[in-house]
């Protein structure tokens, strides 16, 4: 289980399900492995994000993507993005929290940085090929199976790491900076939370949640260990000049309202990339 607060899954189904983590983490693998336990859709932010060329979206394109997700009735979120987490997190009945140490995350960023130069280097015939057959276990020595990349920039032959060094960045401050977002978003939104953290820990959860009709473990999201030990929020009260509910300073989505009105032709398609097949084990890709 995520923390040995978390109360026990009790029988009611989950329908959505948000997934947040510092880069590094392992929050991809862990959602292939979910979506393949829960039979709930698996949607990569970085699909919906970034197109050819590691081209962004403007805000509004990407708020009308986001609003298309939230609108969906089932599905596993995957991503961060910290200023607008609200939105996904209001409408989930689960978020899922993998807080593991700053340094492991960063090594595992190069592992992965490294895989992936590798595969695009490799021949095409062999991309995507898992080398145990596809028994989902690797003997000592063996290349790791197919990596996840972006779906447009996948299909555009772009380079499959954009820079290392801002994503070390990223997971070296993720807990001063987009965790802090993070904390305050789930402080008021009371979406249940299940934090892990380590490996054994988001095992033992992907096991709770594979059971008969898996469920949020309680109403309150400090009851799972979701604190200041780490050097994150701590968990007093909200300040008096910040009611609930109230909109976050700078957030581009008030209140975790997402703009609406005429949306651009838009498919939000579930992930379909080569690193999502059964067989993937734990952590993969990390």
């Amino acid at each position: 289980m995520a923390s040995p607060s978390c109360d026990p899954p009790h029988g009611q189904p989950l329908r959505r399900i948000v997934v947040l983590g510092s880069p590094g983490s392992g929050k991809t693998a862990f959602c292939h492995l979910l979506a393949v336990r829960t039979a709930l859709p698996l949607y990569h932010l970085d699909d919906l994000y970034w197109s050819p060329g590691w081209s962004r979206p403007g805000e509004e394109e990407w708020a009308h993507r986001l609003r298309a997700l939230c609108d969906l009735p089932r599905w596993i979120a995957d991503g961060n993005y910290a200023d607008s987490t609200e939105p996904r997190v209001r409408a989930a009945d689960l978020v899922v929290l993998l807080d593991r140490h700053p340094l492991l995350c960063a090594v595992a960023l190069v592992r992965r940085s490294l895989r992936l130069r590798r595969s695009a280097r490799a021949p095409k015939a062999v991309r995507g090929t898992p080398p145990d057959g596809g028994r989902g276990r690797r003997r000592p020595g063996e290349a790791r199976g197919p990596e996840y990349v972006p779906r447009r920039l996948r299909e555009s032959g772009d380079p499959p790491v954009r820079s290392v060094s801002a994503l070390l960045r990223k997971a070296l401050l993720f807990r001063r900076r987009d965790l802090v977002v993070i904390h305050g978003v789930l402080r008021r939104s009371g979406t249940p939370v299940r934090r892990c953290r380590t490996r054994r820990q988001a095992a033992a959860l992907l096991a709770d949640l594979a059971g008969p009709g898996p469920c949020p473990p309680s109403t309150q999201w400090e009851t799972c260990g979701v604190g200041s030990a780490d050097g994150g929020l701590p968990l007093g009260p909200e300040p008096r000049d910040r009611q609930p509910g109230a909109p976050q300073r700078g957030a581009p989505f008030p209140d975790g309202l997402l703009p609406r009105g005429p949306s651009p032709s838009l498919t939000v398609s579930p992930c379909t990339c080569p690193a999502s097949a059964p067989a993937t084990s734990l952590w993969r890709s990390t």
